[in-house]
């Protein structure tokens, strides 16, 4: 007996379009349950909705914003005064800004943690790092439409950093601005990346991101068979929309009660004064919180190094980082072969406490305040605060998780700490640190060799 035909509008669109087929495919569509907490599934939903809001909220903007050196600034001022609830979305599109790149930092680090980037996921990995990198640009581009102080000095500076790639580095520059200083015509070429270049990219590969989370499912736990699901629609569904409205009802609230943000360097945008290229640069010029640890890697490195100029050294050791971890689903090959790989999850570990010891640095934590803090100071409060943090989480790691490898996260906090306490140069501690892991992983190395060749021999 064949099945009745559906009605209504449903019913109408499915003897069109067969949409049959995906109604099907939702009704059996699962979210693994297992060893870890459901709450990291929710990541990649919340950024998606953040970067929702971030769309909504743009549009409404462009609806009064006049893109140009005599407008710019004066189109966000009539905004914030004049236009009813301007002020309201502004604050919601800059805080959803800010959110948006966190939860995508927190669904980057927990997939990488979790090993979810094992195989098949590859490129399910590779299209999440580029929409991570492309969130950047995102964020790099929309500072300096509002055309202030801050906006163009940090922009200036930011973009100076281009000069370091070899070769090419000046012609980029030209490129990126227009012309060899930041000016109009760098104005309404961000202008254009943000609102048309970027938004059509990201969408695209959200799309693609999307279709292969669909075709291959959320990545289970490593090591673990799973037996039980919760179904994607309605239940997971209906918890995803419930976790956005309270994120909604959080966005609503900071920026009502914080409506040009908490004030700290990096999340702050209050207008202030109208961007001057002939006056001096603009005091104390911080780029965003995601930026901060590139920025203060920058100013460790001094003039010229090994041939090299300093920031060029900088931004190749940044460059390296990066690649490593846009690959690990092709160098982690025990997790393809759904084996625990605590290398990998000790190595996440340790640059977590690299990259949020130069953050601290960046924020001057401990340095008395004023416009020239005690860099002694700063590395000495912030190397307390990292090398508590990183003993505590070994601690966990230990206790908890199990986990026997610690030899990264050991030679960042031998790092921290001779920086920090004893007061060494970055660079030189940084080098100790470096040839202490190295000659931990020939020696581990060396001892697993001997152990299996003794085996062999029983």
């Amino acid at each position: 007996m064949s099945a009745q035909p559906r009605k209504g509008l449903f019913g109408w669109l499915d003897r069109r379009y067969d949409l049959a087929p995906i109604l099907a495919f939702m009704q059996h569509k699962e979210v693994p349950l297992g060893a870890h907490p459901m709450f990291w599934y929710y990541l990649g939903g919340l950024t998606l909705f953040f970067f929702s809001v971030q769309i909504a909220t743009g549009i409404l903007l462009l609806v009064y914003y006049q893109v140009g050196d005599q407008t710019s600034y004066e189109s966000i001022h009539f905004i914030t005064t004049k236009v009813p609830f301007g002020w309201l979305v502004r604050s919601i599109h800059c805080w959803s800004a800010h959110l948006m790149i966190l939860c995508l930092v927190l669904h980057m680090l927990s997939t990488m943690m979790l090993k979810a980037y094992r195989q098949p996921r590859e490129l399910t990995w590779l299209t999440g790092f580029s929409l991570f990198g492309l969130a950047l640009c995102f964020g790099f581009s929309g500072y300096l439409l509002p055309w202030n102080e801050l906006a163009f000095f940090a922009t200036a500076v930011g973009t100076d950093m281009v000069k370091a790639v070899p070769w090419i580095g000046h012609t980029l520059l030209e490129v990126l601005r227009g012309g060899p200083d930041v000016s109009g015509n760098t104005l309404y070429r961000f202008f254009a990346l943000h609102v048309v270049v970027l938004p059509l990219i990201v969408g695209a590969v959200i799309a693609i991101h999307l279709i292969f989370i669909q075709k291959q499912g959320m990545a289970p736990p490593i090591g673990h068979t799973v037996t039980r699901g919760m179904k994607f629609f309605p239940d997971f569904a209906l918890r995803d929309g419930l976790l956005w409205l309270i994120c909604l009802i959080l966005l609503a609230t900071l920026a009502v009660f914080l409506p040009y943000g908490p004030g700290i360097p990096g999340i702050e945008w209050e207008l202030g004064k109208k961007a001057n290229p002939l006056a001096p640069a603009y005091p104390g010029i911080k780029p965003e919180w995601y930026f901060l640890w590139v920025y203060q890697l920058l100013k460790e490195f001094p003039p010229h190094i090994l041939g090299m100029e300093g920031s060029q050294a900088a931004l190749l050791v940044a460059t390296v980082l990066f690649g490593v971890w846009a690959l690990l689903p092709f160098l982690d090959r025990r997790a393809a072969r759904e084996e625990p790989s605590p290398i990998f999850t000790d190595l996440g570990a340790a640059a977590l406490l690299f990259v949020a010891f130069l953050t601290m640095k960046a924020w001057d934590i401990g340095g008395g305040g004023g416009p020239q803090p005690d860099a002694h100071a700063v590395a000495r409060t912030c190397a307390i605060f990292v090398l508590v943090a990183g003993l505590a989480a070994t601690a966990l790691r230990r206790i908890v998780w199990k986990h026997t490898w610690f030899l990264f996260t050991a030679a960042e906090l031998l790092h921290v700490a001779l920086h920090g306490l004893v007061g060494m140069s970055y660079l030189a501690a940084g080098a100790i640190g470096f040839v202490a892991a190295a000659v931990g992983v020939v020696l581990t190395g060396a001892r697993a060799q001997r152990t299996a060749a003794a085996g062999d021999r029983s």
